[in-house]
């Protein structure tokens, strides 16, 4: 435990003037859900946030966890943070990590991204995967902020995003991070045949993936003014070109044992790659299912390979520097009333070509007649 505080000092600063010191609140849960037909968005999205209403065991099998159900809302408006699941999650992965940033003082908004969860992963290894998530990420801020029931509780000059796996890759993009694919021909050299990204069949996709590279329009939302990408993936697309117009302050967070993400190639390699540095934090002992809320008996029992076993106790500790840093950071840039201001993505509209002027009229001398 001792190891973990010490880890973490660096991140533990003091507040600016204007911040608000955080509170402890009790949490209200409600679920929203929505269908664009024009833009072929499906959002099913759990919010936490704080509420006058003590809470009560709530269940949605396989998960308990608890919060009031429909509890009224404190007064007044709070940060929004996004929160997008790893690729094997869902909205309900990292419940109680929401619950402990809406018990102070946040309104957590997590989907569950329709083709990129537990049941349904059409879109691993595309550009699908990440595109959409940013989109769906952009779409849960126009649901909360048009739902009478969140809209009161939303302060929308200060929302953060914070991702886990390929989550936190998605939450660079909506920071205004532009993906290349200098770095992919030299990766499975370094990782290895049995890396998630370097076997035949990822390969393939990834290599597709780089076709739809460099982008002609930039997936950021200038509404994002924090970000916190939790053991990220996809790396290796993000060079240092990539970040030179991504503005909004960044926490790292890597963890030491994960095998899909392995800190050295993603977590790191985007630090390295970073000219203005982020926050860091770097969890030993970590793995990517140390960040999950604990796995109920019966999806343990299904899907062991995905509930790996973790003591209690290292698991808490875990979670209490990962709560504490996330709190500290999104606290720091989003409580007071001077969030960071970001500055519209940039126009990555091709140039269209030059008409060629056309050639002067060729003159052809007479001949004289003598």
């Amino acid at each position: 435990m001792r190891t973990l505080a010490v880890l973490i000092f660096c991140l533990v600063a003091a507040l600016p003037h204007g911040v608000r010191a955080a509170e402890s609140y009790q949490v209200g849960f409600c679920t929203l859900g929505s269908w664009s037909a024009d833009k072929n968005l499906r959002l099913d999205v759990n919010v936490w946030y704080p509420s006058v209403r003590p809470p009560r065991d709530l269940s949605y099998p396989p998960w308990e966890f608890s919060a009031a159900r429909g509890g009224k809302a404190v007064e007044g408006r709070f940060p929004l943070l996004l929160l997008s699941h790893d690729t094997a999650g869902t909205r309900f992965s990292y419940h109680d990590t929401a619950s402990w940033l809406a018990s102070r003082g946040f309104v957590v908004a997590a989907p569950t991204h329709a083709r990129d969860n537990l049941d349904h992963m059409e879109d691993l290894l595309t550009w699908s995967q990440l595109q959409t998530r940013a989109q769906e990420l952009s779409g849960v801020i126009d649901l909360l902020l048009a739902d009478p029931e969140t809209a009161s509780s939303v302060d929308a000059n200060r929302i953060g995003v914070l991702g886990f796996g390929a989550g936190g890759a998605a939450a660079l993009l909506l920071g205004g991070a532009l993906p290349d694919c200098t770095a992919w021909n030299s990766y499975c050299g370094m990782a290895g045949r049995n890396d998630l990204y370097c076997n035949p069949w990822a390969r393939t996709r990834m290599d597709k993936l780089c076709q739809s590279l460099p982008l002609t329009k930039s997936l950021a939302d200038p509404r994002v003014r924090a970000v916190a990408a939790v053991a990220p993936g996809f790396g290796m697309l993000f060079s240092r070109a990539a970040f030179r117009w991504f503005y909004p302050p960044l926490l790292l967070v890597a963890a030491q044992n994960d095998q899909n993400n392995p800190p050295a190639l993603h977590a790191r390699h985007i630090y390295k790659n970073m000219e203005k540095k982020p926050r860091w934090l770097y969890l030993p002992g970590a793995d990517a299912a140390a960040f999950a809320a604990p796995c109920p008996e019966a999806l343990a029992a299904e899907l062991p390979e995905l509930c790996r076993p973790m003591s209690d106790s290292l698991r808490g500790e875990q979670h209490q520097a990962l709560d504490t840093a996330l709190a500290d950071f999104f606290l720091h840039y989003l409580g007071g009333d001077n969030p960071p201001q970001i500055p519209p993505p940039p126009d990555l509209t091709p140039p269209q070509p030059q008409p060629q002027p056309a050639p002067p009229p060729t003159i052809k001398a007479r001949k004289k007649r003598g």
